[in-house]
């Protein structure tokens, strides 16, 4: 089964394709890479992140790529400081655990990107960087 939307229809849920928004998106399809549910009941999320823009467009980049929403309550958020930005996807069915946690020089070179290239640019660098360099992985299980 396949389930979550595309990049271009979660951009289009959020309403743009941001930096932000594309770390939320990648973790889950590396999540469901790594973690392999069946439905998109099986997998569970808890975002931890701080509660302003343009942090929580992150949330919306979970919630497209593995279709853990917040009305089917298979998604939390937790607050917590821009130096412990991290989501923590569980399988349900199998107890596997990922945690990704960002890479403290991400949002520095974001805000980089983004002062020179603007948003699209940001977004561009986030959506074609290797994934070892934005974010540390465990995996448990």
């Amino acid at each position: 089964m396949v389930f979550g939307l595309s990049v271009e229809e979660t951009a289009r849920l959020h309403g743009h394709k941001g930096p932000w928004l594309m770390l939320g998106y990648r973790a889950g399809k590396r999540a469901k890479e790594l973690l392999n549910p069946i439905s998109e009941h099986d997998l569970y999320c808890v975002v931890y992140v701080p509660l302003k823009t343009p942090y929580t467009c992150i949330i919306d980049g979970v919630q497209g790529s593995t279709s853990c929403t917040l009305g089917k309550q298979n998604i939390e958020i937790k607050e917590s400081s821009t130096n412990n930005i991290r989501i923590v996807f569980i399988n349900r069915k199998t107890s596997r655990k990922l945690e990704m946690k960002l890479k403290e020089n991400v949002e520095e070179e974001i805000n980089k990107l983004y002062e020179k290239y603007g948003l699209d640019g940001a977004a561009k660098w986030v959506e074609g960087e290797q994934l070892c360099r934005l974010f540390e992985e465990k995996l448990y299980g």
